[in-house]
């Protein structure tokens, strides 16, 4: 009986015992985390940040229409009244080039810029200005000079070339039935021959392509002359 009460009495200060380890393993633990919860630093919102965006002021209020209107016309009234009359001496007169049919042009000057081709299926310049017209109607000389060349060329058909006094020459494709012969001497608007065909631009209808080359510069035909 003594031996079971030891055993007992040992059991009963074991429980107590790791009893007391466990609540004060607790009580640590509670202590840690609220010492972790109410230490940490400022939140960084609290923090002002250095990278916000500064507001901008509002842009100013858009002219109005009328104080527009009157800068431009100032500013062009200022342009014209600074060319004064040599501007208007430099424009050509309404006389000094003559179309070589009386058709609308059908296909303009496009300098470097490429235009397609409906006949050849290819990107390419357009050295000339196409103007409409019929088979068989009459072509004349868009400006005087020297007949330098009358040919047929499978690319372009028949044409005429003339040479004017500044040494331009004006190179006129599609030109059936020629009334002219190399080394004659030909002025603005007398006739050179009748419309026919152009191979390499077939597929854009009847015409006549004019070229004018300055040197070995093709340039645009209607404005050869005011150089």
């Amino acid at each position: 009986m003594i031996c079971l009460g030891l055993v007992l009495a040992a059991t009963v200060t074991s429980i107590w015992a790791i009893r007391n380890v466990v609540r004060g393993v607790e009580n640590l633990n509670n202590t840690t985390q609220e010492e972790s919860t109410w230490n940490q630093p400022d939140a960084a919102a609290n923090t002002p940040a250095s990278d916000v965006p500064q507001s901008t002021p509002k842009p100013s209020e858009e002219p109005s229409a009328s104080s527009s209107s009157s800068g431009e016309s100032s500013q062009s009234a200022a342009v014209q009244g600074g060319s004064g009359e040599s501007a208007a001496s430099s424009a050509p007169s309404a006389s000094s080039f003559t179309a070589p049919v009386d058709g609308e042009i059908t296909l303009a000057f496009s300098g470097d810029e490429l235009v397609y081709s409906q006949t050849l299926g290819d990107w390419r310049t357009h050295n000339g200005v196409d103007y409409a017209c019929k088979t068989g109607d009459a072509v004349r000389a868009s400006a005087p000079g020297t007949v330098s060349a009358v040919y047929s060329d499978a690319l372009w058909g028949s044409v005429v070339e003339v040479t004017d006094a500044s040494g331009n020459v004006w190179k006129y494709c599609g030109v059936s039935e020629p009334t002219v012969e190399t080394g004659d001497t030909v002025k603005a608007g007398e006739g050179i021959g009748r419309a026919g065909s152009i191979p390499s631009e077939s597929e854009d209808g009847v015409h006549i392509h004019l070229e004018c080359l300055q040197g070995e510069t093709w340039v645009d035909p209607a404005k050869a002359l005011e150089n």
